[in-house]
């Protein structure tokens, strides 16, 4: 187990530093593709909630993707840290977003808790089976956790950029598989992937 742990710590450094080190306009322009790429893969009926994530630092920006989301119908939630958890509430146009810690912002205590059963995931690393590697607190793999038992199941897409692809990123038994990874080069689906 520690040694899984070390080898997630230097992974972490080694893909923050890597992520960080892409110019500016590229993140960008890879953004843009992440949407083209998303935006059709995603199937949902108007109304249909999907989680989403404001970008820290050099992180892929979903905002394009959301913004295309919103357009046909979805309801926006974005991750509220609320007693060491992750809750989703209701992004809604012209609300007040305010501090969650972390560097992140969501919607404030006022607006509905969502339970989406779609996920855009934040990443820094990903493996051809769909293994993600976070900031190492293991938020999105309970919400994960917790929405697939309340729904039944959950649609997790991790949202990186193809620089972030290592050979295998460790997994823990609490660890979560993403279902599809969606990058710039394309969407990964890790279960036709991972078996050629």
């Amino acid at each position: 187990m520690a040694d899984a742990l070390d080898e997630k710590t230097l992974l972490r450094r080694r893909m923050k530093a890597l992520r960080d080190a892409l110019p500016a306009g590229a993140r960008i322009e890879a953004s843009l593709a992440i949407a083209d790429h998303a935006d059709p893969a995603l199937r949902f009926a108007p109304g249909a909630a999907i989680g989403a994530f404001l970008p820290i630092g050099s992180e892929v920006d979903p905002r394009p993707l959301m913004a295309r989301l919103q357009d046909r119908g979805a309801r926006l939630a974005l991750p509220c840290i609320v007693r060491g958890d992750l809750v989703f509430r209701e992004l809604r146009r012209g609300a007040e977003l305010v501090p969650q810690g972390f560097g992140t912002h969501g919607p404030g205590e006022d607006a509905p808790e969502l339970d989406p059963a779609i996920l855009l995931v934040p990443l820094l690393a990903f493996d051809r089976r769909g293994g993600r590697i976070g900031y190492g607190r293991g938020f999105y793999d309970r919400a994960i956790a917790r929405l697939a038992e309340r729904l039944g199941s959950v649609e997790t897409l991790g949202l990186g950029f193809d620089a972030q692809e290592v050979a295998e990123v460790p997994m823990e038994a609490s660890d979560r598989f993403l279902d599809r990874v969606v990058r710039e080069s394309g969407v990964l689906v890790p279960s036709a992937s991972a078996s050629g």
